[in-house]
């Protein structure tokens, strides 16, 4: 399910529109992912910045041109540092499943795993909520 900050935000929006949707330790990569890109491709666009398996997903367009590679790289470069930084916190993590069969994928650190697993964090709308169980 699309987060309500993306729909809100919609084609037009650049990353800062779209921080909603992904977890706060997210934020500061794709805070520079976003200044790169004005320089790269100043007035670029997002479709989506989501999260999905424990990944980072960013669709850019550039209007009616084609996105430069040396954009694309940056954006690749961005999911790639993601797929190693926790979504909660911004510590060093990594791709890990909740401890339930079939449970939910995300990056994460060790501490940050032990309470999302509990389900003592969530992240909702870019931000981590704490849960007193």
């Amino acid at each position: 399910m699309e987060d309500q900050g993306n729909r809100i935000a919609g084609a037009g929006a650049q990353i800062p529109e779209r921080l909603r949707a992904v977890g706060p330790g997210w934020h500061p990569l794709l805070e520079r992912l976003h200044a790169q890109l004005n320089v790269a491709v100043p007035g670029y666009r997002v479709t989506d910045v989501s999260e999905k398996l424990g990944g980072l997903r960013i669709h850019v367009t550039a209007g009616a041109q084609s996105v430069p590679d040396a954009a694309m790289a940056l954006v690749a470069a961005s999911v790639t540092e993601a797929a190693a930084t926790c979504e909660f916190c911004g510590a060093v993590g990594q791709r890990a499943r909740k401890d339930l069969p079939g449970g939910w994928i995300k990056t994460v650190c060790e501490p940050c795993h032990a309470d999302w697993s509990v389900h003592k964090i969530l992240i909702v709308s870019g931000a981590v909520r704490r849960r007193s169980l």
